[in-house]
């Protein structure tokens, strides 16, 4: 009995071990190849110089996931405007609203703002002219890939660490276990 229970407990920790480099490994993708990129970009965007531009399509968009009855919602606007005489097009409002919420009336405001056929104003990036946005700088929704992912870092790392600082312990106990017959026949 006692010999299933230790390799039971094993496999918990191996499981354990695995969810947490995984949760590391998601948490620094989430947080490091997307969300600080988001946010450096959306703070640069600020200084990017404008161009005139019109709105194409103005929506609201929803979305449910197969296994959930609620919906989420988010705008979407795509606009077009010309750099150096090339067209180009843009959907992205603000860094961060490709993030969807359950409030449907925050993605009707957006699109309020940016009816079809609306003469805009277009922020675009100087070193690629096929990024831009509508409204630069940093917004609540620009964190949450950043945010999100460090949830999972923080998460993989306390599952990583409990694990490998109960082994420590596990083996500094036994080691002085082993020890303490040895020292009293010396």
């Amino acid at each position: 009995m006692n010999r299933r229970h230790n390799r039971m407990t094993n496999v918990g920790r191996k499981l354990v071990m695995f969810l947490g480099f995984l949760f590391i490994f998601v948490g620094y993708i989430l947080a490091y190849e997307k969300g600080l990129p988001l946010l450096e970009r959306a703070k640069a965007s600020k200084t990017w110089p404008t161009v005139e531009g019109v709105v194409l399509e103005s929506r609201v968009e929803s979305h449910r996931s197969s296994n959930s009855s609620s919906s989420t919602y988010s705008p979407h606007v795509v606009y077009r405007y010309q750099v150096e005489g090339k067209d180009f097009e843009g959907e992205t409002v603000w860094f961060g609203n490709d993030v969807s919420t359950s409030d449907r009336s925050l993605s009707e405001e957006t699109i309020r703002k940016y009816p079809v056929k609306q003469n805009i104003t277009v922020y675009y990036d100087p070193a690629d002219h096929a990024i831009a946005v509508l409204e630069p700088g940093v917004f609540k929704t620009t964190y949450f890939f950043y945010l999100f992912g460090w949830l999972f870092l923080g998460l993989g790392i306390l599952m990583a660490s409990s694990i490998l600082f109960r082994s420590l312990l596990r083996l500094f106990r036994g080691g002085a276990e082993m020890q303490t017959p040895a020292e009293s026949a010396g």
